[in-house]
């Protein structure tokens, strides 16, 4: 086994979850007994937040800087050194910080570090959207990430994807992935003081009703948040008037700018902002108190590699209203009802169904129960990991 791994956080407030993954990876191993935890250094880029990384867990990762790496292009060189020295850090190369740190493998590199690279590196392709939803992306865009991924396949020492589906998109788009491919789910740790907060006074602070549904999400295309918000008025205009939904996450989907206008134009068409509750990007424990708050939790997304919101609300114990696509099929959580990812009726009507018997949580029982589940998720996480990264270095 590897005993000092560099993780390479992605992520932000345009792709929380990235930011989220690189958290649980590390709450998960170090949920490991000490006999098998690594030792783990994060490997950030001056552009990168130390803040967003730090008071994860009691035993935290090191930290390192890195400007560049060398298998970018010189340009991209250039303006890693220059943001490094505009942050009063001297301009290092990620090969020379992971062989001062005594880096042993690196994970997870979204695009390719070069295949000299000094020590293994681990690739991750999180989905295959752009073949499966092509008209959600540009050619252009369609060809950087083909151009990316087939880069990953061909320098990286192995890649890993996060579900079945996507492990059968990679043998349809990447023969040459063949062999180089392992399957990596990722669970969801919760920190510990989640389960301190106090939701009721969270929804209170936001103004929220007693009773509401949650959809917390980035405002991207694929989100499918207008089949929801349609479900949402029809249910008012049939007779639910105490129907609400609260939605949470990042408002810009850089492949259509004025996507999130058109949805709030499509909000004040229908006087629906009294029923459908947008609240932005909110900090993830805050998120958290919100949905353990909510009655149920709702995925209707037309395309996902692995649901971070599945795992959420496995995590916390919630009824989730899910869209019928493979993956979630394949994630298939407890207290899960599935709809047609295009069928507004459906959607409506099994939320008319059980919308008497659902109540505000958080539900004590159902939560600790989730729990303790979740631990068992999370060490098979942490090993499944360790087992891919011990495969890696003995190569």
């Amino acid at each position: 086994m590897s005993k000092r791994i560099g993780l390479l956080p992605y992520g932000g407030k345009h792709w929380i979850a990235g930011l989220i993954y690189t958290h649980n990876l590390i709450r998960a191993l170090n949920a490991l007994p000490d006999s098998e935890r690594p030792d783990l250094e994060l490997l950030l880029t001056p552009k990168n937040s130390s803040d967003d990384h730090c008071e994860l867990t009691e035993r935290e990762p090191g930290i390192s800087y890195y400007a560049f790496a060398e298998a970018w292009p010189l340009w991209k060189q250039a303006a890693g050194a220059g943001l490094s020295l505009a942050s009063l850090r001297c301009p290092d190369s990620l090969e020379a910080v992971v062989k001062r740190r005594g880096v042993e493998i690196v994970f997870p590199a979204l695009t390719s570090l070069g295949r000299h690279f000094p020590v293994p590196w681990v690739g991750w392709i999180p989905d295959f959207q752009h073949r499966r939803l092509p008209g959600f992306f540009s050619a252009r865009q369609r060809e950087s990430r083909d151009r990316t991924f087939q880069s990953l396949i061909r320098d990286a020492t192995h890649v890993v994807v996060s579900s079945q589906d996507a492990y059968a998109d990679a043998g349809r788009s990447l023969p040459a992935s063949r062999g180089k491919l392992s399957v990596l789910p990722f669970a969801v740790v919760a920190a510990p003081e989640w389960y301190n907060g106090d939701p009721a006074q969270v929804a209170k602070d936001f103004r929220l009703p007693e009773k509401y549904l949650i959809f917390p999400s980035q405002f991207w295309m694929h989100k499918n948040h207008r089949l929801v918000f349609d479900a949402i008025r029809m249910l008012r205009d049939e007779g639910l008037p105490d129907i609400h939904l609260v939605c949470t996450g990042y408002t810009r989907d850089t492949r259509d700018p004025a996507y999130f206008a058109t949805l709030r134009g499509w909000l004040d068409d229908n006087r629906m902002h009294s029923h459908v509750h947008v609240l932005g990007l909110l900090s993830r424990a805050i998120q958290v108190q919100l949905m353990r708050r909510a009655a149920a939790v709702i995925q209707p997304s037309l395309f996902e590699g692995w649901s971070l919101l599945v795992e959420d609300a496995r995590m916390l114990g919630k009824r989730i209203y899910l869209s019928d696509i493979a993956v979630h099929r394949e994630q298939d959580p407890p207290d899960s009802v599935f709809f047609k990812a295009d069928s507004v009726r459906m959607l409506a009507d099994l939320i008319a169904r059980d919308w008497a018997d659902l109540s505000p949580g958080p539900d004590n029982v159902r939560e600790s129960q989730a729990r303790a589940a979740q631990l068992v998720r999370a060490l098979h996480f942490a090993r499944s990991f360790l087992t891919i990264t011990a495969r890696v270095a003995a190569q």
